[in-house]
């Protein structure tokens, strides 16, 4: 974190953190924070001496009425603040600048709400409340980030935070999203994005990316080339495509102008397959998937899942005319 940035976030949690003085307790059970018995004393200190001081400042009101005519009597007693919440001081100033990201990203996800919908404008009055409040949450929080250049942004769900994605990685998997559920590969867009954001979460799971990463590419390429098998598999479906590689073409050519191999593509899904080092636990080879391997995973699932999807591998033309004359 910028130390720049650490007395503005910690002004914004303040404030943040107060629009809901009970859900800022909760943020504190949730990270596992203990509010000191010091500051709590200082609470109730505080607030004896409010207390004091709205008493007297209702006997000199209820004095004042009493000498006033029935028109020139006052509506209301004027009214002492409560003193701040103790657990949103200790949220904003109390705790150690390591947290203060965890902080930000359970306030969002504990205080924000989705965006609406383009096609479902939020009639409801409770919607358009807490669409107004999320609005008044971010748009500082967004600016602080920027301005910071943060490694963090707020996720498109507006409930957290995630960290910031290289435009072309970020623009390729929505393309490759978009291919797979278009193509009627559903899950394997859903994968692919439980696989960004177990990378780009406050707290990275690389090992669990990695599992999604697998799947995306499976959910496409297993009911592609082995719709028969009962246990289909990333493996199985490189050693197809390696052992029957006279059977299928990829749509980049060769040098000679034909249509290429798919050498290329099996070496992306050996890549893949055989770099998932934490899989089977207990051997000697059990290595944990690190961060940096886990992105360049992502990467290569990415563009798998749009090739398979756009059929850039597929039966080559002599292959599927002898398929047919079989049948």
């Amino acid at each position: 974190m910028p130390a720049s940035l650490e007395p503005a976030l910690r002004a914004w949690i303040l404030e943040t953190a107060a629009l809901d003085p009970a859900e800022a307790q909760h943020v504190m059970v949730r990270l596992d924070l203990v509010l000191p018995q010091v500051d709590w004393d200082r609470y109730e200190r505080e607030l004896r001496r409010l207390e004091r001081e709205q008493a007297r400042l209702d006997a000199r009101w209820e004095a004042e009425q009493a000498t006033r005519t029935e028109g020139t009597r006052a509506g209301r007693p004027p009214v002492v603040p409560l003193p701040p919440d103790p657990h949103v001081l200790f949220l904003a100033w109390g705790t150690e600048r390591e947290v203060l990201w965890d902080v930000v990203d359970d306030l969002l996800f504990l205080l924000c709400t989705e965006p609406p919908a383009p096609e479902k404008p939020p009639f409801a009055s409770w919607l358009r409340g807490s669409v107004r409040r999320t609005k008044r949450i971010i748009e500082p929080l967004n600016r602080l980030l920027v301005e910071s250049r943060s490694v963090y942004e707020v996720t498109p769900d507006q409930r957290g935070l995630q960290r910031r994605m290289e435009s072309g990685l970020s623009e390729a998997l929505k393309v490759a999203a978009s291919a797979a559920e278009s193509s009627g590969y559903l899950a394997a867009r859903q994968h692919l994005e439980r696989a960004r954001d177990k990378l780009m979460a406050v707290h990275t799971d690389p090992s669990g990316a990695y599992v999604d990463v697998i799947r995306a590419v499976e959910a496409v390429a297993c009911p592609m080339f082995l719709p028969r098998d009962p246990l289909p598999t990333l493996g199985k479906v490189r050693d197809h495509l390696r052992n029957a590689d006279a059977k299928y073409e990829y749509v980049l050519t060769d040098k000679s102008g034909k249509r290429g191999d798919t050498g290329g593509v099996v070496a992306m899904l050996t890549d893949l397959w055989e770099g998932h080092s934490d899989r089977h636990a207990g051997g000697p080879r059990e290595v944990p998937v690190s961060q940096e391997a886990a992105e360049a995973t992502l990467t290569t699932a990415t563009a798998l899942v749009t090739l398979f999807s756009g059929k850039a591998v597929r039966p080559r033309t002599n292959a599927a005319a002898q398929h047919r004359e079989a049948r």
